[in-house]
């Protein structure tokens, strides 16, 4: 009867011995971790036609082009975003310029590349600054936010934020929102210059 135990115990090692092999399975895609500062501002006064104040973790550069048209770019290096915005002078154009706008956030919802858009209007007559703010809900939304600002008789400036990657807006919702206070806190601070 004792070596019939032995041949137990000795096959019940052998056995809890034996590694089981487990099926591979993949993982899900893993997002890299963004991190915003504590927000803090500096002024910005150039021969841009217009002040204000934007992130001191941004930096700022802008090239004049021809007919007084400005290219102005709020680069966040360590987000990897950026705002870009265009001046042009108003030429008896200011409607149309408004309209393209109002075309370029409604082509979002015809290929229904948004879930929402939520509008804020910007309407403070004694600094002379006009304009509409866009939100723009959607987990694949390559602009989230898009502005556009006057002063109804001489500049016209537009503005979207971008990333340097493709966007999903789910993983990036802290940062979009952290972006979006800078960009309201800029539009708070805009004033033209007086020609």
């Amino acid at each position: 009867m004792q070596p019939k135990i032995s041949y137990i115990f000795l096959l019940l090692l052998m056995v809890s011995c034996v590694k089981r092999q487990e099926v591979p399975v993949p993982k899900p895609t893993g997002y890299f971790r963004l991190t915003t500062p504590e927000p803090a501002y500096q002024h910005c006064d150039s021969i841009l036609p217009f002040v204000f104040d934007y992130s001191k973790h941004a930096s700022l550069s802008f090239q004049q082009k021809e007919d007084n048209v400005f290219w102005v770019d709020i680069v966040y290096p360590s987000l990897s975003a950026v705002f870009k915005m265009t001046c042009f002078p108003v030429k008896n154009n200011l409607h149309n310029l408004m309209w393209d706008e109002e075309e370029q956030v409604m082509f979002h919802v015809e290929r229904r590349m948004t879930d929402d858009i939520q509008y804020s209007t910007v309407n403070d007559p004694a600094a002379r600054v006009f304009g509409r703010l866009y939100e723009l809900e959607g987990k694949h939304v390559a602009t989230p936010f898009k502005f556009w600002l006057t002063d109804s008789a001489c500049y016209f400036v537009k503005g979207a934020l971008y990333f340097n990657f493709a966007p999903d807006n789910d993983s990036l919702a802290p940062v979009i929102d952290y972006l979006k206070k800078d960009a309201l806190f800029m539009v708070e601070s805009w004033q033209w210059k007086k020609k």
